[in-house]
């Protein structure tokens, strides 16, 4: 008698859900009876449901069956007055949704369901940005995103970062079957950022997936302190660029009126020195003269140009590097 009232229930919420619209869900998919009238999202075609995965399922119009479904350890999901559990893992959005319609047809409850399904969480389908950018951390990846789109989520990249990107592919990507054969066919690729962030390179710009991991090198940084036009932190735009002392002079906008650049010195880490800290002089007179070599500078090294009368001792100007302006050097 129970069943027998549920349904006639149920029947009459069937004509209220084929006047009600299809609620609005950000990764969702909704099943009709003629799919075709309601195109699926890019996300709803490629995302493919994982376990434990919280879905939102929506069955337009009917209370006791839309609400927050989790994907249980054997993949399935467990909608009331349904006699069996559905399969939802290895499923895209839209492949579920029809999938429930079907068994609601089935079981005779409804003559046109409208399923809705959206993914509420998910805690395997993420990629992993770390190194030179804004906001690093743990991104959830509903199916498809790109590298650009990735950045622009993290709010682009670090004043510090490098030309390359290194994407790691997962070894089993829980979104194999939204990839074609050439996204993946190498488990190792390596992006020009820079030219992808600044310029929206679309050549540039991959596909991401769940599982994949995004590093942004970080770029070497050269100091110029001192009595210089333009004291700062000088990023190199390439991994192979060669920095020189004449060259971080010019960068820095010359010497001023009071510098005193036969005192030069360069400042660079050495894990044997005391302190950690190596002093190399440079008498820049002899060097812009050609009357000594230009000396090439590393990475993280520090240039300073002393001035007449100037009571800064090297310490503080060592720890006002920390507090620079970062230049970014032109391509």
């Amino acid at each position: 008698m129970f069943v027998q009232v549920a349904l006639i229930c149920l029947a009459g919420l069937v004509r209220a859900q084929n006047t009600a619209g299809p609620p609005t869900a950000p990764i969702s998919f909704l099943a009709r009876e003629d799919s075709s009238a309601a195109p699926a999202s890019r996300v709803a075609q490629r995302y493919v449901i994982a376990k434990d995965d919280l879905l939102d399922i929506d069955v337009v119009g009917v209370q006791e069956l839309s609400r927050q479904y989790r994907v249980d350890g054997d993949g399935m999901i467990t909608l009331p007055m349904l006699a069996r559990p559905v399969m939802a893992a290895g499923l895209t959005l839209g492949q579920l949704s029809q999938s429930i319609r079907k068994e609601l047809l089935d079981a005779g409850l409804f003559t046109d369901p409208q399923v809705t399904v959206a993914v509420k969480s998910s805690p395997w389908n993420t990629v992993v940005l770390s190194g030179a950018a804004k906001k690093t951390g743990v991104y959830p990846v509903y199916g498809h995103t790109t590298l650009l789109e990735l950045l622009t989520e993290a709010e682009g990249l670090s004043d510090d970062a490098g030309n390359t990107a290194t994407i790691t592919r997962a070894e089993k990507p829980l979104a194999q079957a939204a990839r074609d054969s050439n996204a993946a066919s190498s488990r190792t690729l390596k992006v020009d950022i820079w030219r992808l962030w600044q310029n929206g390179d679309a050549s540039l710009d991959v596909d991401l997936y769940p599982g994949d991991r995004v590093m942004i090198q970080r770029a070497g940084i050269v100091y110029v302190l001192g009595a210089v036009s333009r004291a700062g932190g000088f990023v190199l735009s390439s991994d192979q660029e060669q920095m020189t002392v004449l060259r971080a002079i010019a960068l820095a906008g010359n010497f001023t009126r009071e510098a005193k650049p036969a005192k030069a010195v360069i400042i660079r880490k050495a894990a044997s020195a005391p302190g950690g800290k190596q002093e190399v002089r440079v008498d820049l007179k002899k060097v812009l003269s050609n009357q000594a070599p230009d000396q090439p500078l590393q990475a993280s090294d520090i240039l300073y140009v002393p001035e007449s009368g100037a009571r800064r001792t090297l310490d503080t100007v060592l720890n006002s590097a920390v507090t620079t302006t970062i230049w970014r050097l032109p391509y």
